[in-house]
This record gives structure tokens, C-alpha cells and sequence, in this order.
């Protein structure tokens, strides 16, 4: 999500085309919209303006913004305990936990150390497109 608003981010161009042509809707996690915003509105150039954009551009799009449940805070819990030495954080954890609940199992992230944490906990696994060049 903050590459797609970064237009600076090395993975804006491919973030953006894979979001503009995703088949239906997508599911973001609260805590990673919570995040995103933080980190636009604190770390970007024009960042209070690029997270105005980014809210209502999930307004009127086909996205679902899903909140973890107690059950998913638990498992959440579970995992940054158990990957510690790593460590996994609550945010990576949760959407963890939630694609867990939800039968998720294509994430799309451009962090290759959640997808390195994942692996092993989980069946979600990362879409390509932030790996590899696009057609």
C-alpha cells in the first residue's frame, strides 16, 4: 500500500498496475491500513496529503477493510511470541492470523522478511508481481 502512494517507491509502477487490474476486491487488514497511514503522513514528502488520497481512494474502490478478531489477536500473539528471535511484528502477525481465519492464501507484499517468516507458519504464500517484472 505505501509503494502504491510513493510514487519514489522502487515497486510503485508494478504495485499500482497489480492493484489497478486485480480481478474483484480486496481484502486489507486495519492494522495495515493503520500502518500504512502512519507511515505516509509521517516519513513521505506530502505525506498528510498522500494518506488523504490513499483513504479515499479505498472509499470508493472495491476494497474491504477487515478488522482482526479477538481469535486472530490470540494467534497473532502466538506467532510474535514464537518467531521472537526473528521477530515477527503484530502487524505482520495479524494479517498472518487473518489470512489464516479468512482462507487467504495470496498476500501481496513487496517485504521480503515477512515472506521469509511466513514460510513454515503458514500456507499463505506472497504473490510473484513484487519479485518479478510484470508482462
Amino acid at each position: 500500500m505505501i509503494a502504491t502512494s510513493d510514487r519514489r517507491d522502487t515497486h510503485h509502477s508494478r504495485c499500482v498496475q497489480m492493484l489497478g487490474s486485480w480481478p474483484g476486491s480486496l481484502v486489507i487488514p486495519e492494522p495495515v491500513l493503520g500502518e500504512t497511514c502512519n507511515f505516509l503522513r509521517n516519513n513521505i514528502r506530502r505525506g498528510a496529503f498522500l494518506e488523504a488520497t490513499l483513504l479515499e481512494q479505498l472509499t470508493a474502490g472495491d476494497y474491504e477493510i477487515v478488522n482482526p478478531t479477538q481469535a486472530d489477536r490470540r494467534r497473532a500473539t502466538e506467532l510474535v511470541r514464537h518467531m521472537v528471535a526473528a521477530p515477527l511484528g503484530y502487524v505482520d502477525a495479524t494479517v498472518i492470523a487473518m489470512a489464516e481465519r479468512l482462507h487467504i492464501t495470496d498476500v501481496a507484499t513487496t517485504d521480503l522478511k515477512f515472506v521469509g517468516m511466513a514460510q513454515g507458519i503458514t500456507k499463505i504464500r506472497p504473490l510473484a508481481w513484487p519479485f518479478h517484472e510484470l508482462p
